[in-house]
């Protein structure tokens, strides 16, 4: 080795330290909303048996990073609650703070505390929030806002501006433009965000800043996005923003939010929450490709709660209803005990409507117009195939009549809620060990100082 190699070794070392890297120069932060281990387990086991043989499973996006990331598993109760909420725990994890449900940006007693995404701005990084809800919403408002309640949407887009990132994209239009905020909009423009509304838009956005508002409260719902081809999906959004954000000499930092999984849980749909997993599949295998090219990047996901706690359980059929199916060519164990069926995961890719909307849409008609055979008809159009409900139950419980569909595929949730599940997270990319073993989301945002190089700044 020539001197001159010598010297620039020993300068490394003075520099970094022996075995130590350099600190990260980008994070993407994704958070699955609702996404407990159960459904990570729901989606990488149905894209595995699915269409594909035990000796050469398909593997998904999401299980193939699982394989390669460092895995953690870390508690989310609040200040003095077993249970969160996004609100809590979207403000726990950006602040590294103890806060209490319903708290944005604030600590337990209320305080403001110092969220990631301000740090970052202090720290000359440039910075972006992306969701498929609304941007005001309890997540991308827990990064960016601080108010005693989630519900302050229209303050929390005032605050949101006021802390000017360079990128905000999501639903939420409604709070940008009307009331005490009808004004909001210009004054973005007068900032300098180019405002745009619709997918075409946003493509034509290549350099600057961007507020994109696309549906007045949340976006669409994955099984229901090909009615909306004006709306991009979150895998365009997270692009759009990575392309505007890498250009920043100091690096980025980006907050995407999976939103519509939590909304699928809580309405106990499957196949909405199959259809929410998929796309969130498909953002998965972008960000591993970027990191993968962008070293100095760290890419962290997880969730922020458990809601549902859903998934395939067994259940006893009935000796007439065995002699049924085994007359139809199911197969059944123990006689009438039906185990589920790979094929459900099949029927989840016809879905076409979320069933917690059509829920919703049948229990707002009138009595006289709700009739069974209407209910079949709009269940079958959602689910993309023909169903018989005169097997159901008392037919005018129409709660009662999904709870019966779900029973019917070996589906079982204990909850329309969140739980306090403790939760699953992968870190890939730049100084991802930080992230192994058991902790608290407290506990993430102290971690993230280390790699970026700001503990003890």
């Amino acid at each position: 080795m020539n001197f001159k190699k010598w010297m620039l070794l020993l300068f490394l070392v003075a520099v970094c330290g022996w075995g130590h890297a350099l600190p990260a120069k980008n994070v993407i932060w994704v958070i699955g909303d609702g996404m407990g281990p159960e459904i990570l387990g729901f989606w990488a086991q149905g894209v595995r048996y699915t269409n594909s043989t035990n000796d050469s499973p398909h593997i998904s996006h999401t299980e193939n990073l699982m394989n390669q990331a460092v895995w953690g598993l870390y508690f989310n109760n609040t200040y003095d609650t077993v249970v969160t909420d996004s609100a809590a725990s979207a403000t726990q994890m950006a602040t590294g703070r103890f806060s209490r449900p319903l708290f944005v940006g604030l600590d337990y007693e209320k305080r403001p505390v110092d969220t990631l995404l301000e740090r970052a701005l202090q720290h000359g990084k440039a910075i972006g929030v992306v969701t498929d809800t609304y941007v005001t919403d309890a997540t991308p408002a827990a990064f960016t806002a601080h108010v005693e309640s989630r519900r302050q949407r229209e303050e929390i887009a005032r605050q949101q501006l006021a802390l000017g990132p360079q990128v905000i994209l999501g639903g939420g239009l409604k709070y940008f433009n009307k009331g005490e905020n009808k004004e909001l909009l210009r004054q973005a423009q007068a900032q300098g965000y180019q405002v745009v509304q619709n997918k075409k838009q946003l493509a034509k956005i290549t350099s600057g800043k961007v507020l994109g508002l696309f549906a007045d409260e949340a976006l669409p719902m994955a099984v229901e996005l090909h009615q909306y081809p004006k709306v991009p999906s979150l895998i365009t959004m997270a692009q759009k923003a990575i392309s505007l954000l890498e250009p920043a000499e100091n690096g980025f930092i980006v907050m995407i939010e999976a939103g519509k999984i939590d909304w699928a849980a809580h309405g106990n749909d499957p196949g909405a929450t199959w259809a929410e997993m998929k796309q969130f599949d498909q953002l998965i295998a972008y960000l591993t490709q970027y990191v993968q090219a962008h070293p100095d990047t760290l890419l962290y996901i997880n969730a922020d709660h458990d809601t549902g706690l859903g998934g395939f359980a067994y259940r006893h059929v009935g000796k007439e209803n065995a002699a049924k199916r085994t007359a139809q060519g199911e197969v059944l164990y123990g006689k009438d005990t039906d185990y589920g069926s790979f094929r459900t995961y099949e029927l989840f890719d016809k879905q076409t409507r979320s069933l917690y909307l059509l829920e919703e849409e049948l229990k707002n008609l009138p009595v006289e117009k709700r009739t069974p055979a209407l209910i079949q008809k709009k269940l079958s159009q959602a689910l993309g195939y023909d169903i018989d409900i005169t097997q159901f139950e008392n037919l005018e419980d129409v709660p009662g009549i999904f709870r019966q569909l779900n029973d019917l595929r070996a589906i079982s949730y204990a909850t329309k809620n969140h739980s306090a599940a403790p939760l699953l997270s992968l870190a890939y990319g730049a100084d991802a060990e930080q992230f192994g073993g058991v902790y608290h989301n407290t506990d993430i945002l102290p971690r993230l100082m280390r790699v970026l190089g700001w503990e003890g700044k």
